[in-house]
């Protein structure tokens, strides 16, 4: 019989709000998630903040984190006997695994997930102040052969949107299907871990 849950709660990035959604829908997630905006990865020590008020407001809680090495002092919080937190270095590797993930970077892949996809002029033009193509096209083609998107599977892909994109970074690019079993298989793991 499935343990009861009621003391637990996730904590997660906003990046993973879409799949986390529909993995409550099937009932593979049953616990309350409070989700934590993607754009504080911009500011870490905004993230910091605000993280350390919710692990404080639920300090007597099991907590799982969904986050990758967010800010400088991520790994501290694994030290509470209480908090857990899913693997990987970002939110790439939590969506598609460390194998999958690294393969991707190896082929010089800039990796886009869906949420970012629709952010990205608020974090290329607006955070960067990248204002023209032109401006960071050479910033782009010397780390990236090309743009990867990451299909989940639970976000219709706006293949304009993703054209303008490309155009703008000046990078091919291309889908990559990824199901959401590394992130469901991660998330479990730590919901079914004995306190």
């Amino acid at each position: 019989m499935k343990e009861k849950q009621s003391n637990i709660i996730i904590i997660a990035c906003s990046i993973f709000k879409t799949e986390i959604e529909h993995l409550k829908s099937e009932g593979k997630v049953d616990v309350p998630v409070v989700y934590l905006n993607s754009m504080l990865h911009m500011y870490p020590q905004r993230l910091k903040e605000l993280l350390d008020n919710k692990l404080k407001k639920y300090q007597n809680n099991k907590v799982i984190l969904v986050f990758g090495d967010c800010h400088a002092r991520m790994v501290d919080y694994e030290k509470n006997t209480n908090i857990t937190r899913t693997h990987g270095i970002n939110c790439c590797e939590i969506f598609l695994g460390t194998e999958k993930y690294k393969k991707t970077r190896k082929d010089g892949a800039f990796i886009l997930l869906p949420e970012w996809a629709h952010r990205w002029k608020e974090v290329f033009i607006d955070y960067m102040g990248f204002k023209t193509s032109e401006q960071i096209k050479p910033f782009m083609n010397e780390m990236h052969k090309k743009i990867a998107y990451v299909d989940t599977g639970h976000v219709k892909i706006n293949y304009q949107l993703l054209e303008e994109i490309s155009t703008f970074l000046g990078l091919p690019i291309e889908i990559i299907n990824s199901s959401i079993y590394e992130l469901e298989k991660s998330i479990i793991k730590l919901l079914n871990k004995k306190s």
